[in-house]
């Protein structure tokens, strides 16, 4: 298809495992984002995305899960060194990646996040994280005595927190970078505004990826399940509920399987 300037990219995890990891990455880039600003606010802010992410790791055995893709992967990737059209390099170099990300895992002691759990400050704001407005400086004092500090240490500090998530953050990025980018979109066709499929049930398609352009004035609601997805085209309506344009809609779709 051609290239779209400037593009819009929705997404759409199928299972739950992708939904996981996409909600880390976007609280990694959350957190990335902030970590670097002087303000007391951009401190709160790359905090609030740490606990974020320390309440989603609380949820199941996301070493495993990682794992487990990880290795489907690795499998799925092995087969294409039979292809001669593959670029071996690059190949090589994915599958490398991917062995290095298995044996940081497999070296980690304890739980990702350990460290953050144990730390008293970031566990404190964990418990006040459920009460709505529960880190007023009036509740706790000693995090309104760590944001005093002068923003150099705090920014010294977010990093190392940070960084200690490598082990968990560097898989994710590079599972879904896999994944994006192992299929080249394609151009289809809405008609009223609506698109449906029925999925391969052979295929392990894992994201489904909707490109528009910037200026193309709907935005898709995707529904999916094991065997066919819909999507519709929804004009905004201001405060009033978004309907679906009648208007033909041509777009860029990614189904990403590996």
């Amino acid at each position: 298809m051609n290239q779209v300037e400037n593009p819009v990219i929705y997404e759409q995890p199928l299972n739950e495992r992708m939904r996981t990891f996409m909600r880390l990455e976007h609280l990694f880039k959350q957190t990335a984002y902030s970590l670097r600003g002087f303000s007391v606010w951009d401190s709160r802010a790359c905090l609030s995305s740490l606990v974020n992410i320390l309440d989603v790791l609380s949820r199941g055995d996301l070493k495993n899960e990682i794992l487990k893709e990880l290795e489907r992967l690795q499998s799925s990737l092995a087969t294409l060194r039979e292809v001669q059209a593959v670029d071996h390099e690059q190949l090589n170099n994915i599958l490398n990646q991917i062995e290095h990300a298995q044996r940081d895992i497999h070296n980690l002691n304890g739980q990702f996040g350990q460290q953050l759990r144990e730390h008293e400050l970031i566990s404190t704001l964990r418990q006040r994280s459920t009460i709505i407005g529960g880190d007023c400086n009036f509740d706790l004092p000693a995090y309104h005595y760590w944001l005093s500090q002068e923003p150099d240490k705090r920014i010294r500090e977010l990093e190392t927190w940070f960084d200690s998530l490598d082990e968990l953050q560097k898989p994710i990025m590079l599972m879904l970078a896999i994944l994006r980018e192992s299929v080249e979109p394609v151009e289809l066709t809405a008609q009223g505004g609506f698109y449906q499929h029925n999925l391969k049930p052979d295929t392990p398609v894992q994201i489904l990826r909707i490109i528009l352009p910037h200026d193309a004035g709907v935005f898709p609601e995707i529904s999916a399940g094991k065997h066919r997805f819909s999507i519709r085209f929804l004009i905004s309506q201001g405060n009033n509920r978004p309907v679906q344009t009648e208007e033909t809609i041509n777009f860029g779709f990614c189904s990403c399987a590996l």
